[in-house]
């Protein structure tokens, strides 16, 4: 990807330029933008022709900075972008921000394209996105290990009043009871963060994720465990769960869990989605059940829940 400034800087005149161009050996993407050599590009080299069309000073933003961390499910059509100055405005496919440019600490150097941190492209995206898109964002962030609520929370306060804040801030008010397991634990598919602040804000305990359990045969790895009731949940996706071969393998797993006295409890994002209620209230009985079961084995005595 080459502009025809860059081009003029090393040497090119306006007529070379348009020499190559009419010969193949470069082709014009964007105004004044062009792929040296084929001109079929991806997504990442899309965003790349933005920012050189908009010219020095350009910061990929919103829902393209999104894609570019990997907090973003795709690339919009339309490029997001922040500029210093009004250069970006007239050009078809690109769709410039009027929002405080972002400081020094709140930008990132991605594949060679300058674009606003995980923090404030969340900020920016609250502008646009309701409480849903941003709970999958944050989803995506904490599965990336880049939810970060405490940068979240100093732009917001620091800056100038933000569209969307207050959908923002009840979108982190309902993750921070589960803000300290997704910082230090691995959460390794969406659905294991979508489920934590559904059961943050269900009233039920924490539980640690992606946690070893040892049984006669071996160590398994499961999704949520509540240690000291000695209970398990399972996210079951279609995505890692939907195959005849892991269907037994499942299967298989679960007798493994059992026969080492743990109780194990599977549910689709379907079931969480749509029987919430329903699916909590299996969890909330499960859980008393087992700890009224550790009770009487201690005497009436109690334990002090286990620190995740």
């Amino acid at each position: 990807m080459v502009s025809g400034t860059q081009m003029r800087q090393i040497g090119f005149t306006d007529d070379r330029i348009e020499s190559w161009a009419r010969r193949g050996h470069i082709h014009r993407l964007l105004r004044g933008v062009y792929a040296v050599g084929q001109q079929g590009i991806d997504e990442r080299g899309r965003i790349q022709a933005a920012a050189l069309a908009c010219g020095p000073g350009t910061v990929v933003s919103d829902r393209s900075a999104a894609f570019l961390l990997r907090i973003g499910e795709r690339l919009p059509r339309v490029i997001d972008v922040i500029v210093p100055r009004q250069q970006g405005r007239e050009i078809h496919g690109i769709r410039v921000h009027a929002v405080p440019p972002p400081s020094s600490h709140e930008l990132l150097v991605v594949h060679g394209i300058r674009c606003t941190n995980v923090a404030r492209t969340i900020v920016d995206l609250a502008g646009t996105y309701g409480e849903k898109g941003l709970g999958e964002t944050f989803g995506r962030a904490a599965t990336e290990g880049v939810l970060d609520l405490a940068a979240i929370d100093a732009i917001l306060d620091g800056g100038p009043r933000r569209r969307g804040a207050p959908c923002l801030r009840r979108v982190i008010a309902a993750w921070r009871p589960a803000a300290e397991i997704v910082r230090y634990a691995t959460v390794r598919s969406l659905f294991e963060a979508k489920l934590l602040p559904l059961i943050a804000a269900a009233g039920i305990p924490l539980p640690r994720i992606n946690a070893p359990v040892r049984t006669a045969r071996r160590i398994l790895e499961v999704d949520l465990l509540w240690d000291a009731e000695r209970f398990i949940v399972e996210a079951d996706s279609r995505r890692h769960h939907g195959t005849e071969i892991a269907f037994e393998r499942d299967r298989k797993r679960d007798r493994e869990l059992m026969a080492a006295r743990y109780t194990v409890l599977r549910v689709t994002w379907r079931e969480v989605e749509h029987e919430t209620e329903a699916v909590f209230a299996a969890v909330r009985g499960e859980l008393g059940r087992r700890g009224n079961r550790r009770s009487a084995a201690n005497g009436g005595r109690s334990r002090p829940p286990t620190r995740n």
